[in-house]
């Protein structure tokens, strides 16, 4: 019975640290809704180390059931070095039809970047970066 105390107490702190160590810095709190725009960050990104986490912002994102206008994230992926894609969350208004307001991004606008670098534990907005396809907003389509 000792030992299976020890397992268990082992195991629970094998647990714990896991969660500690690979937690994330940016966590979507929104529910998907079905539309979305991609974003693929290329393996030419030589800025960013692997364990570094990207957030995909809308600063003029629906953030609420109510349709209230803010910056919202959107989207997330951890850098490891190799071709990221992270999905975008776009918003869906069914109001008009007596449907429901889906937070998310709008379509049209611009994507905002910020990247948590995990070595400095340090959040950085990014100020510019470069495309090599696409707009760079949410469209629904994607950018590169």
């Amino acid at each position: 019975m000792i030992a299976s105390i020890r397992k268990n107490y082992f195991l629970f702190f094998i647990f714990v640290f896991f969660q500690i160590t690979y937690a994330q810095h940016f966590n979507v709190s929104i529910d998907e809704t079905g539309e979305s725009t991609l974003f693929i960050f290329q393996d030419s990104i030589s800025s960013l180390e692997p364990g570094d986490e990207i957030g995909l912002f809308d600063n003029q994102a629906i953030v609420d059931s109510d349709g209230n206008i803010g910056q919202l994230l959107v989207g997330t992926g951890t850098w490891t070095g190799i071709q990221l894609e992270v999905t975008a969350i776009l918003a869906v208004d069914l109001s008009q039809f007596n449907g429901p307001i889906l937070p998310g991004a709008q379509s049209g606008n611009t994507l905002s970047l910020k990247v948590w670098d995990e070595s400095n534990q340090m959040e950085y907005a990014v100020e510019s970066y470069d495309l090599s396809i696409g707009s760079g907003e949410f469209d629904g389509l994607f950018s590169a």
